[in-house]
């Protein structure tokens, strides 16, 4: 099958998948819609969950591409930088998108989608732990072999505020635009992976301030 008859089916599907949710989501009206015959559908994708998992990795690897692109610089902790901004520029631009990958996904499409996105996972945590263990916090907290440079810790301060915003934004919770928040976060996951590493101080716009509890 022709690259371009797979990039039309994941097209049309992502759109059905993303307005119907996946309970309504069917493979022939996917194929109804771009005209397709059965034999063809079922060649590309042979069942509904593995449409939809098709979907679901290739929304996903978009993702990862985006967020690690500004992970190559000398500063560990612009790279950090880079990485909340490219997180909330993704999401704002890829809405409905977003709320599918942050959802949970019924097990059947989780299988499909499992074998190629695990080796997408291994290397997005691999670029991503090797901007994390060349921060300060990293040697701060030490390694070990279930907790290197104390990974899961610096992801969670790094990410984790930025992620939880973006989580009530496609729902609906919360108006103001993702990308509205990028200083903001920016400077509170700095913060947060300074303190982190059990640094009393740190500078917040151009002046050294301290967190609570650090002196």
């Amino acid at each position: 099958m022709a690259e371009s008859t797979r990039d039309r089916i994941l097209a049309e599907a992502t759109s059905q998948l993303l307005t119907k949710g996946y309970p309504a989501f069917t493979v022939a009206a996917v194929r109804d819609a771009l005209g397709l015959s059965s034999g063809s559908m079922f060649h590309a994708f042979p069942s509904k969950p593995a449409l939809a998992a098709a979907v679901y990795v290739t929304g996903m690897r978009d993702y990862q591409r985006a967020a690690v692109a500004g992970l190559a610089t000398s500063d560990p902790e612009d790279a950090v930088r880079a990485f909340i901004a490219a997180h909330l520029a993704w999401v704002e631009d890829h809405r409905d998108l977003a709320r599918f990958l942050f959802a949970t996904q019924p097990p059947e499409l989780a299988a499909h989608a499992e074998p190629e996105l695990a080796q997408h996972n291994r290397e997005f945590y691999a670029a991503l732990t090797a901007c994390y263990r060349a921060l300060p916090v990293a040697g701060a907290l030490g390694s070990g072999t279930s907790d290197p440079g104390g990974y899961p810790a610096i992801h969670a301060v790094a990410l984790g505020p930025a992620q939880e915003y973006c989580r009530q934004w496609v729902r609906g919770t919360v108006d103001t635009p993702p990308r509205t928040l990028v200083p903001a976060l920016q400077q509170a996951a700095i913060a947060g992976l300074r303190a982190l590493g059990g640094q009393p101080g740190i500078l917040l716009s151009g002046s050294v301030e301290h967190l609570p509890g650090a002196e």
